[in-house]
């Protein structure tokens, strides 16, 4: 008995003891619950603080529905317009052509792609640049120009977008182009250029769009010639808006801008010294090839007949030599007058030499010699006679025609 109830108490006692011990992880593991509760919820708590932070420091993404549509349905949309000249180079008088690399910016306001912006920052922008805002540009509205007067495709360089939170958009694009140019040159190597750029928004009528003419300068305003390359001198340069109409629907008008910057050709160089000093070097050769006298020696007679014959082909080499200065108009110009009367004073000149030979040889002596005296002194002043009554009466004609 004694065994049995000893067995008992003994199997009680551990019993009791389990109980006690499985009492005391119990409570520890509800304390180490609790700790870690407390833990994930102050986890959880920071991570809704920052990501509401993040969100509220984060502009809110553009929502695009259906604003392909103008921003002012019952209105124009006010674009303005500035356009910076980096370069003006290649001016072709032949093609009536010129190279001219700009920077064009079009601002305008549509509101519905307003969006909130950072706090801390409250005027920033968002910059978007060449691909993302082709594929904004893609979703909205935006004010479409192109070159109406370009040869060919105006090549884009860079291009970029600011919108910002009130609706403001801003569209960037640096350009090559070669647009065409209006030209009054009769008096050729003197004369002016008008550089033309006219930029139309051919896709919105004015009910649309109009453009604002805002800013057009060179970069460097106080020094626009350093933009120029060539002998040019720049003159002025001006631009206005004014409606325009396509050929194939003459009812509706267009927004157009004429940007235009005036241009004087300057012949000190390209002119003196490529044109006027050849023909006077020209002229003095002419009128001392008459002094070589075949009736003292024989011997002469070939250098004065072959010298103006050479002088002959030269002025017609130099015509040739200077075709990409010369415009090819469909006028003729001073210079082409000056070289056409070169050419056949000289042509007088050899005949004149031709006939003195002639009545040296076949008739009087004394009359031939006399028919030469006169020669030596009157051409020099029928030659510059001759040129200078043409560009009399060519300028005359020349005032009257225009």
């Amino acid at each position: 008995m004694d065994r049995k109830r000893l067995k008992s108490q003994k199997l009680e006692h551990g019993c009791s003891c389990f109980r006690d011990l499985a009492r005391v992880h119990m409570q520890r593991a509800q304390e180490d619950l609790m700790k870690f509760s407390k833990y994930a919820v102050l986890l959880m708590v920071l991570i809704f603080g920052f990501s509401t932070s993040a969100v509220a420091a984060s502009p809110e993404p553009f929502l695009i529905n259906d604003l392909q549509q103008s921003p002012n349905p019952d209105n124009p949309t006010q674009a303005d317009v500035s356009f910076f000249i980096d370069n003006i180079s290649d001016i072709d008088l032949n093609t009536g052509s010129y190279k001219i690399v700009g920077q064009m910016v079009v601002e305008w306001r549509d509101p519905r792609l307003a969006f909130t912006p950072d706090p801390d920052y409250p005027d920033r922008p968002r910059n978007l640049n060449a691909d993302a805002a082709s594929e904004l540009l893609k979703k909205i509205w935006e004010p479409v120009f192109e070159i109406s007067n370009e040869r060919e495709e105006r090549k884009t360089g860079v291009v970029s977008l600011n919108v910002w939170p009130d609706g403001r958009i801003r569209y960037y694009e640096k350009f090559d182009s070669f647009p065409n140019f209006q030209s009054n040159l009769a008096f050729y190597p003197y004369g002016t250029v008008d550089l033309n750029l006219v930029m139309t928004g051919f896709l919105q009528d004015r009910g649309e769009l109009i453009y604002n003419l805002k800013v057009f300068e060179f970069q460097d305003q106080n020094k626009p010639e350093d933009f120029i390359h060539g002998h040019w001198k720049f003159i002025s340069m001006e631009a206005e808006e004014r409606p325009a109409k396509r050929s194939d629907d003459r009812s509706v008008e267009y927004s157009q801008i004429h940007f235009k910057v005036k241009l004087d050709h300057e012949s000190i160089e390209s002119g003196a010294l490529t044109i006027f000093v050849p023909l006077f070097v020209i002229f003095i050769a002419s009128s001392a090839v008459l002094w070589l006298d075949p009736a003292k020696f024989t011997s002469y007679a070939s250098p004065r007949l072959g010298g103006t014959l050479t002088l002959i082909l030269t002025t017609v080499a130099l015509k040739y030599s200077l075709e990409k200065q010369i415009p090819s108009l469909h006028y003729i110009t001073m210079t082409d007058l000056l070289l056409i009367e070169t050419i056949l004073l000289l042509v007088i000149s050899l005949l004149l030499s031709v006939v003195y030979i002639w009545m040296y040889a076949e008739k009087s002596e004394l009359a031939a010699k006399t028919f030469n005296r006169n020669v030596r002194i009157f051409y020099p002043f029928a030659f510059v006679s001759v040129i200078a009554v043409s560009i009399f009466i060519f300028s005359l004609v020349t005032k009257t025609s225009a």
